[in-house]
């Protein structure tokens, strides 16, 4: 046991010290225990990281082949444009900026008086325009009942004249054959008498005519529309024609008279002949003032025409100032403003004592109803159709997360509808990754909501599988 020991500490002594002649190679170093603890650190550490990989990657990857999402997207809503419709001074503003409105609630309300004086004035235009229209409808009334009574009457006149001419020429022809036979005077005698009864039956009825027109014009004395003047001569228009009628009632005893005198000899005949030609020269007198009388009123037409234009072109003016009063009416109530639609107000822009003009922005009105408008890359959209369920977060509300849904893609991307859309047919090309505005709508909002603003950024994530 010891020679062994003291050989093999002879060995390891000898082997420590070189042999002369001989070079001596190097030992090799013994492994440590820190190299080896490395390792295995570095081999441990290796595979949970690949496990993490797997744990985490699987489910991001499956989770990435369902979902889509983006941060370019930003809350949109309806903004209402509040303009006045008419040139004024604002008396009075009743809102705030960021103010709540109502639908309905007054805005501004604008100086009314020039819009007041205007409606005013068209009224008062149409009162006179309606009593001038008034006053053509009774003339025309007027024209028809009087021409068409004067036309008749002068009408009536004429064949009575020619009646009267006739009976004259008749009476001649008798009394002329009354001197040559008795019995021809008798005839014409005879004749004279139904010629005289003919004149009676005449009179008399001018005589009514006279009397009707008497009495109708005196009614209208009372009224105003015709004069005293003319009331006086219809009296004495009839009081002629019932003398006229006496006049003829007394002729036909005359008649008779020259009857008897005719049966008793020439003379009488003779005598009958000279009343004869004079009757036949008075009728031919009053039958050509007849006619001079019928060619006067015969005008008729023309009157009545003529008064049917004036109280036309009367009534087209009341139409034609109404239709201003609907206009005048209208643009005094557009002095005053109101909101077309509930929401907030915003960038207010009109002071009392401001003068806009028609057109001018005075406020805009952000409408409560909003939704996203998130801009989507083109490779996003594979498999995105309207109505998929969205998550949204807001920048603004971090722990928030509301839920909406996909209600359309716009037919183009941002590029086509810009100022300037690229023109990629000139030039060198280089491909971009275009970007799709999809509109996402809110779903199932809370009724205590936090506050969204036009233009908020948001984050949008749509499930598409």
């Amino acid at each position: 046991m010891s020679a062994s020991s003291s050989t093999g500490s002879g060995v390891r002594a000898g082997a420590a010290a070189p042999v002369s002649g001989v070079e001596a190679s190097p030992p090799r170093p013994a492994p440590t225990n820190g190299m080896s603890k490395r390792k295995r650190i570095f081999l441990v550490g290796g595979g949970l990281l690949l496990l993490l990989g797997l744990v985490f990657g699987i489910p991001w990857y499956l989770h990435a082949e369902k979902y889509v999402s983006t941060d370019d997207a930003f809350v949109q809503a309806h903004v209402v444009m509040i303009a006045p419709q008419i040139a004024a001074p604002v008396l009075r503003v009743k809102v705030l900026d960021n103010q709540v409105v109502k639908k309905g609630q007054v805005l501004v309300t604008l100086d009314p008086r020039n819009y007041q004086v205007r409606v005013e004035q068209i009224e008062a235009q149409i009162a006179a325009a309606k009593s001038a229209a008034a006053g053509g409808k009774f003339d025309l009334s007027l024209v028809n009942k009087t021409s068409n009574a004067a036309y008749l009457q002068a009408k009536a006149q004429v064949a009575m004249a020619e009646a009267n001419a006739a009976a004259a020429r008749a009476g001649i022809a008798q009394s002329q054959s009354a001197l040559a036979q008795a019995r021809a005077q008798v005839l014409a005698a005879a004749a004279d008498v139904a010629g005289a009864a003919a004149q009676v039956i005449a009179d008399r009825a001018q005589a009514l005519k006279a009397v009707d027109d008497y009495k109708r014009y005196a009614s209208l004395l009372k009224t105003g529309d015709v004069t005293p003047i003319q009331v006086e001569s219809y009296r004495a228009a009839a009081a002629t024609a019932s003398a006229n009628v006496t006049a003829a009632k007394k002729n036909v005893l005359a008649k008779q008279a020259a009857l008897a005198q005719s049966r008793a000899g020439v003379f009488a005949a003779q005598q009958s002949v000279v009343a004869a030609k004079a009757q036949l020269t008075q009728a031919l007198a009053g039958l050509h003032k007849s006619v001079a009388q019928l060619a006067a009123v015969n005008v008729v037409p023309e009157q009545v025409g003529r008064s049917n234009s004036q109280f036309k072109s009367q009534t087209a003016q009341v139409t034609e100032l109404e239709a201003e009063l609907k206009q005048a009416r209208l643009n005094l109530s557009y002095c005053v403003i109101t909101a077309p639609a509930s929401g907030y107000v915003t960038q207010k822009a009109v002071e009392p004592g401001d003068y806009v003009t028609s057109g001018q922005t005075l406020l805009n009105i952000v409408r409560p109803n909003m939704w996203v408008i998130a801009n989507f890359k083109e490779t996003a959209l594979t498999y995105m159709k309207p109505g998929d369920p969205a998550t949204i977060s807001i920048d603004a509300y971090p722990s928030d997360t509301f839920h909406g849904y996909v209600q359309s893609i716009q037919a183009g991307t941002g590029a086509a509808f810009s100022l300037l859309p690229p023109e990629n047919a000139t030039g060198n090309y280089v491909k971009v990754v275009q970007r799709v505005p999809v509109k996402i709508l809110f779903k199932n909002l809370p009724k205590k909501m936090p506050y969204l603003a036009s233009g908020m950024s948001a984050v949008p994530e749509v499930k598409v599988r």
